[in-house]
């Protein structure tokens, strides 16, 4: 509901003239910390009192409600809490790249029709520009009740590159709840019974990441990786590989048709993938069921450098899959590995694949079987 035009608004709003950034000289100490949207000001309010040494840019286009959170800081005496009245498509005209540490977004509004996505405080549009602004540790710290703006902004943080942490579908019956601040929207909505929704989506650890087709002359670092990647599931008894599967034959061959790409940074090689059009006959049949009978994209033979993983290496390349369907018009991507392999199955299942089944390979052996339907 909108909020009837307070009287007196825009005077009361000059009286805490001293709390307002109106040009770059007004931000305090950096890095800082941003609340977008911050609507009545409780949570800010809040978070700041139980960090007084941490500096807060509160961040509302709506004047009477910034209006009434800045008067409630005022009030309070808290002098680590500024406030920007207007909208985060302002944010680079007063912040320079690397200058937040953190993003908060409390209760966005969800805009739920799909002509309106783009309007999204997480699309991807927006997760650009705070890219550029978040320092190399930064974060953003997203909390919903909208299940499907939450789905939605999943994806749109894990295309973008940002690591996911703490991800919970209901916050208050969570082990995260013991540091949460509670809004007034959190306050009602969880009252009427709605589960909140919280995930923190943290800059990764690895940066200036490039995806391209791999060269022949390549090759030997490419049988170097999955060299390692044997040795790897050895240690972790996962029998897969040890047969010496893929022999360079194989990798040779996806090179010369163009479906064997490679990670790198700064030049090296970090992992590198198997991305293939067209159907795999070893997924004609399947003890359980597909998502849907749609054309798909297959990832196989998937490594990465042991000492960069958990470091966002599957999703990149996750993401480079779904540019390749995008442009061959696909929206599904399909994926098998060893049941063993758990780091593979969590890869999966954190960059939104689903667990569909039971394939089984030329030789008989079974795999349990991926999918993931793009939006």
């Amino acid at each position: 509901m909108r909020m009837r035009k307070k009287k007196n608004g825009a005077v009361r709003l000059s009286d805490c003239a001293d709390l307002l950034v109106t040009k770059r000289e007004d931000i305090p100490c950096l890095p800082i910390t941003v609340e977008i949207g911050c609507g009545k000001g409780k949570f800010i309010l809040e978070t700041a009192k139980r960090n007084p040494d941490i500096n807060y840019i509160a961040m509302e286009k709506i004047p009477d409600v910034a209006m009434l959170a800045a008067e409630k800081i005022r009030d309070e005496g808290i002098t680590n809490v500024k406030f920007i009245v207007g909208d985060a498509m302002t944010l680079p005209e007063l912040f320079r790249e690397g200058e937040i540490e953190r993003i908060y977004l409390n209760f966005s509004d969800p805009w739920p029709h799909n002509g309106h996505a783009k309007r999204r405080l997480t699309d991807r549009g927006f997760l650009e520009l705070y890219k550029r602004l978040l320092t190399p540790t930064g974060e953003i710290v997203f909390k919903t009740d909208n299940r499907p703006l939450f789905d939605f902004s999943l994806e749109e943080f894990k295309y973008m590159g940002f690591d996911l942490e703490d991800l919970t579908y209901d916050l208050h019956n969570s082990e995260y709840m013991a540091d949460n601040i509670v809004t007034e929207y959190e306050a009602n909505f969880s009252a009427k019974g709605f589960s909140i929704n919280r995930v923190r989506a943290k800059m990764s650890r690895i940066t200036n990441l490039e995806v391209r087709k791999a060269e022949m002359s390549e090759l030997d670092r490419i049988e170097e990786l999955f060299s390692e990647a044997r040795a790897f599931m050895a240690s972790q008894n996962i029998d897969q590989w040890q047969d010496g599967y893929p022999e360079r034959a194989l990798l040779e061959k996806d090179i010369t048709e163009g479906n064997r790409y490679v990670v790198c940074e700064d030049g090296k090689i970090l992992a590198t993938v198997g991305i293939f059009l067209g159907d795999d006959p070893t997924y004609a049949e399947i003890e359980g069921k597909w998502i849907n009978d749609s054309s798909y994209v297959c990832i196989h033979r998937i490594c990465v450098d042991n000492a960069v993983k958990g470091m966002g290496l599957g999703g990149a390349m996750v993401r480079a899959c779904e540019e390749i369907c995008r442009r061959n018009k696909c929206r599904n991507i399909r994926c098998d590995t060893h049941a063993d392999n758990k780091p593979m199955r969590h890869m999966l299942e954190k960059n939104g694949f689903v667990y569909c089944g039971i394939i089984h390979l030329e030789n008989g052996e079974p795999r349990v079987a991926y999918q993931k339907k793009m939006r």
